[in-house]
């Protein structure tokens, strides 16, 4: 009685979110309402009960209903001119949760159906969103499930090869980083021009702070009455490294964190602080900020970052055998040019096996040193002096105490 009761609640729950949906329809005109669903997810947990060790009397149970919805599809839909069949699968849906919850599963049928008045209730939010996305946007989430649900299950989860190397791990990681750079990605693309110029350059930091340093610099040699803006945006996207690399070691090496964290405040307070002032002095309106960034997402960019990791992998435990520290710093510094991630997991994963604490943050301080003059340098190359007096300056001074609490703090 108890599960016959959950049943029927099935019913109810569903029921009533599509009977507040065609409340103002005439009577009569209604394909399923309150009463019909608590009927279907009755008579789903009936069919159960009768069922027992023969669920051949389920299935005929259900592909009776679905018979009954089929006709009445057919017969209302012209005359309504109303070709949808969400609430005619949702009605066949209902009765196969009271089924399930009579069949032994009460509170996964009652989530369930929990969730689909959820998901019927937000038909417009879900539209609203669905129109408000591009093509790049589909693709990026796409693409992303791809890489989760079905790329790294798929990697063998063992090491392989001469230097031990976990595909899945690989992956996991890959994935960690697609990540984080969707976010980013999505962020300023369907928020857009609602963002305002810092929070574009924060989220699109998050996705790619090169591309906001290329389209802020650019830009700034136009609008020179805007240029403190546009350095400043610069400066803010390219401290969106640093949590990035918190995260990233937090995940592969937790250890080395207490001794990177001064060095990483450093780095990350200074362009702030700059960033807080110049913002204080200017003003916003009528500054574009638009920032084209690519689909972070891509295949090929993720099967390059994985390939790049598992070289580094590699190449730092050849070098630290042959070349010493002297020759990791190298790597990091090289690495650092192109890619901040790479090396810092590179180093936080080998930092877990034979290669000295100390050394690896040391490199990994290296790498954002190296890059943080890199954002630096070409702000200044594509922006000009206004720029360079903005957010070459800031990243500049980052640098250099980035550089000094590194030397105190590290040695």
């Amino acid at each position: 009685m108890l599960r016959l009761a959950v049943a029927l609640a099935v019913g109810l729950i569903v029921g009533i979110e599509r009977g507040w949906n065609s409340r103002l329809e005439a009577s009569g005109q209604r394909t399923a309402g309150l009463r019909t669903f608590a009927l279907a997810g009755l008579l789903g947990g009936v069919l159960a009960a009768l069922a027992g060790e023969h669920p051949v009397v389920l299935a005929a149970g259900l592909l009776v209903v679905g018979g009954f919805v089929v006709a009445a599809y057919v017969i209302t839909a012209p005359a309504m001119q109303d070709f949808g069949m969400t609430t005619e699968f949702a009605l066949v849906t209902t009765c196969a949760l009271g089924a399930l919850a009579v069949a032994g599963a009460p509170f996964e049928a009652t989530a369930a159906a929990i969730l689909i008045a959820l998901v019927l209730g937000l038909k417009t939010e879900v539209h609203k969103v669905l129109h408000g996305l591009g093509r790049n946007e589909v693709m990026a989430t796409l693409q992303l499930l791809l890489i989760a649900a079905v790329l790294v299950p798929l990697l063998p989860n063992r090491p392989v090869g001469p230097w031990a190397i976990n595909p899945r791990m690989i992956g996991m990681l890959v994935l960690l980083i697609a990540g984080l750079s969707y976010l980013g990605y999505f962020a300023v693309r369907v928020f857009g021009a609602r963002l305002g110029l810092l929070l574009t350059a924060l989220f699109g930091g998050l996705s790619s702070s090169t591309a906001v340093t290329v389209a802020y610099a650019r830009r700034s040699r136009g609008a020179l009455a805007h240029a403190s803006l546009y350095g400043a945006g610069i400066a803010l996207a390219a401290t969106m490294m640093t949590p990035r690399v918190v995260l990233e070691i937090s995940v592969v090496n937790r250890a080395l964190l207490p001794g990177l964290l001064p060095t990483i405040a450093t780095l990350a307070l200074v362009p702030l602080v700059a960033v807080a002032w110049i913002n204080l002095r200017s003003h916003q309106a009528g500054v574009g900020h638009e920032v084209r960034l690519g689909n972070p997402l891509q295949l090929r960019a993720a099967v390059t970052f994985g390939v790049l990791l598992s070289l580094l992998f590699i190449a730092g435990d050849v070098i630290k055998r042959n070349f010493g520290d002297a020759g990791i710093y190298t790597m990091a510094a090289l690495a650092g040019l192109v890619d901040v991630d790479a090396i810092s997991l590179s180093l936080a994963r080998a930092a877990t096996q034979d290669l000295d604490s100390v050394t690896a943050q040391r490199g990994i301080v290296i790498a954002l040193l190296v890059n943080t003059t890199s954002k630096a340098v070409l702000a200044a190359l594509l922006g000009g002096p206004a720029i360079a007096r903005t957010a070459t300056a800031a990243l500049g001074m980052a640098l250099v105490a980035g550089a000094a609490v590194a030397m105190v703090t590290l040695g």
